[in-house]
């Protein structure tokens, strides 16, 4: 029995089966993470190549079949990876916000996807790829709900300022007064805090005026962070 559906998906990889079939690996909005599979579609007649490339978006009718998804109809599409492809540091910093999305997230969830979907279109228009990927971590971050507390310290509550910052703790999450903290010094000082903050609520079209002191280390430190608290 066929199942039909509508639904929209961002294509997070793709992978030839045998000689000319193809398997890719997506992100849905309503279903999450699905493998559809193409058959023939690695044929230059097909239609569907151009749609599966990783970083492209389409809409369309889907249905599952004996356990597999398969694309029944295709309603819109939006060639990103064209774009993207052009300019080595931007298809650099699109394949790590692909992997890392692929890697971290598990669940369906219509907010990621379409943070996903405006991640990947604002890719094609910005310039300074250590801000985007930065924006890209700490969003994916904060969406998963497990950003960082940076107002009060984790511990004794306090409210944290610039005068009793003591460092942020990767395994309680969030920030510690100098009392609470063991450490005599902190990878992150009090201006990273409130950069972490700006990032938490900046929006795509505003991401290139913000002004960060310690993108790179951030960066670092989101990764870190990432890596341990999923």
């Amino acid at each position: 029995m066929e199942l039909f559906f509508k639904d929209e998906a961002v294509v997070l990889k793709k992978t030839q089966v045998g000689d000319t079939d193809l398997s890719i690996l997506v992100f849905m909005k309503n279903t999450g993470k699905e493998n559809i599979y193409i058959p023939k579609g690695q044929l230059i007649k097909s239609f569907f190549p151009s749609v599966s490339e990783p970083f492209n978006w389409f809409k369309g009718v889907f249905f599952r079949k004996k356990g597999k998804v398969f694309i029944k109809e295709v309603e819109q599409f939006q060639n990103l990876a064209f774009p993207i492809s052009k300019d080595i540091n931007r298809f650099y910093t699109g394949a790590f916000i692909l992997s890392s999305f692929n890697r971290y997230v598990f669940f369906n969830d219509e907010k990621l996807f379409i943070f996903l979907k405006k991640t990947i279109y604002y890719l094609t228009k910005i310039e300074d790829f250590e801000i985007f990927k930065l924006n890209f971590l700490a969003k994916l971050i904060y969406l998963s709900g497990i950003y960082p507390q940076l107002d009060e310290c984790v511990h004794c509550r306090k409210k944290i300022n610039k005068k009793n910052f003591g460092g942020i703790s990767v395994q309680k999450a969030g920030c510690l007064c100098k009392k609470c903290s063991a450490d005599k010094g902190s990878f992150l000082d009090f201006d990273d805090v409130l950069d972490l903050k700006k990032l938490q609520n900046v929006s795509f079209k505003n991401l290139e005026k913000v002004k960060l002191k310690h993108p790179k280390r951030l960066v670092f430190f989101l990764e870190d962070y990432l890596s341990k608290k999923m």
